[in-house]
């Protein structure tokens, strides 16, 4: 019954130790994660220029915006 019981505890630190080895993640699969974290980054930021320029244009109504003028023009 004992050695029963050691080659149990044998098989289930056995599939520990397997079940723990992963692989690394190839060069593909790290820049696929690295794209979407950019892009939602880039998604982010977007959103809240949007809000921040929505905000300025609601305290001045009058104002213009240059920056994105500029960026138009093609003189920055």
């Amino acid at each position: 019954m004992a050695a029963r019981g050691i080659g149990l505890s044998a098989c289930v630190l056995l599939a520990a130790l397997l079940g723990g080895c992963k692989r690394e993640p190839t060069f593909d699969e790290r820049y696929a994660s690295a794209q979407k974290a950019v892009a939602a980054k880039a998604r982010e930021i977007d959103k809240e220029m949007a809000q921040r320029s929505k905000d300025a244009h609601a305290v001045f109504p009058d104002a213009t915006d240059t920056a994105s003028e500029e960026a138009h023009s093609g003189s920055i």
